[in-house]
């Protein structure tokens, strides 16, 4: 996976503050680009990161944090599962898609998507987490 350079979208007009946490690929880079243009007229404020710095992120700060990553030999990435135990109260904010290459894997007592990093499906995915997304900032 690529690392994701960091920046932000609307920071100085926003009614919300979303973070995304993602790993760099065509298929994360897609899907957060689709993400960040679906409410480019609304005034959310977006900050994309890599995923491996979720350890430096206060989950206070924001009011969703959507998390996109892939899993390695069968597991999600380490710093992924403990920020999620870190905040065992404040799961309503997370939104996380996973590719696994199956979507049959999740994490326990965790709503994840998962899937496979087909680009065409990036539409698919968007979707999902526009509509999640739309539930916890509203």
């Amino acid at each position: 996976m690529d690392t994701i350079i960091p920046f932000e979208v609307n920071k100085d007009k926003a009614k919300a503050n979303v973070l995304i946490a993602s790993q760099g690929s065509r298929f994360k880079d897609s899907l957060v680009q689709g993400i960040l243009k679906h409410y480019q007229q609304d005034s959310i404020y977006f900050k994309v990161i890599d995923v491996y710095m979720l350890f430096t992120v206060p989950i206070d700060e924001w009011d969703a944090i959507i998390m996109i990553n892939s899993w390695e030999y069968y597991d999600p990435p380490s710093n992924l599962t403990k920020y999620i135990r870190k905040y065992p109260d404040r799961l309503d904010k997370l939104i996380i898609l996973s590719t696994v290459g199956s979507s049959n894997r999740s994490l326990e007592d965790i709503d994840v998507i998962s899937g496979e990093s087909i680009i065409e499906k990036v539409p698919d995915y968007m979707s999902i987490i526009v509509t999640q997304l739309n539930k916890i900032i509203e």
